[in-house]
């Protein structure tokens, strides 16, 4: 078995393969790992589109590239890794956490929900934003307003109050966990439930 820091190598050759065949899609490459199936191994590769949800077809049609691209890589170059593997093509999912600076860069933009361990002014300690990047130890957003709790009481409500939009920077060490705001990719335009979205797997030999 390869060592973490050779199948972190050969990872990153696996991106960059696959960064090759989405970016003329439209398609941004957020993580490539290897996960088990049963007896299988598998090479999951999660795909993001920064307009509307990824689509089956867009998973089905990247999974077919990147096969023959690998195909031909491994041709000509020989095993990318060790054994034999199946290729999953998936979404991101509505609960995904983002930890590495590859997906703050790849979701900003995007609307993000954060908790952090202390209180943000009247943002609370959970509040939603768009993300605008990382810099200096620190998360950025803009238009951060704080994320409320639903009313189930029966009965009259009151009229709720206005949400207040701020610019917030929050320091990372003081960050619970940043993750994509479900509401906001639930409402995108795809006609799938968001969620991983798998692809037709199909083995590959490495």
């Amino acid at each position: 078995m390869p060592d973490k820091k050779t199948l972190d190598q050969k990872l990153q050759n696996i991106i960059e393969i696959a960064e090759s065949v989405a970016d003329p899609l439209g398609l941004f490459v957020v993580e490539c790992k290897f996960g088990q199936q049963g007896r299988k191994r598998s090479l999951e590769v999660t795909i993001f589109r920064k307009e509307s949800w990824v689509s089956l077809s867009d998973c089905e049609q990247l999974s077919r590239l990147l096969e023959a691209e690998l195909d031909r890589r491994m041709a000509l170059d020989g095993p990318i890794v060790e054994g034999s593997f199946d290729l999953q093509v998936q979404s991101p999912g509505i609960d995904r956490q983002l930890k590495t600076e590859r997906e703050f860069r790849i979701f900003t933009g995007q609307l993000v929900q954060v908790q952090s361990k202390d209180k943000i002014g009247d943002l609370g300690i959970n509040f939603k934003g768009i993300l605008t990047g990382t810099a200096d130890g620190k998360l950025h957003l803009s238009k951060a307003c704080a994320i409320k709790p639903k009313q189930h009481a029966k009965g009259k409500q009151p009229a709720p109050m206005p949400d207040t939009h701020h610019d917030v920077s929050v320091e990372m060490k003081n960050l619970i966990n940043v993750k994509l705001f479900s509401d906001d990719l639930s409402h995108r335009s795809s006609g799938l439930p968001p969620g991983p979205t798998p692809d037709n797997s199909s083995g590959l030999p490495a």
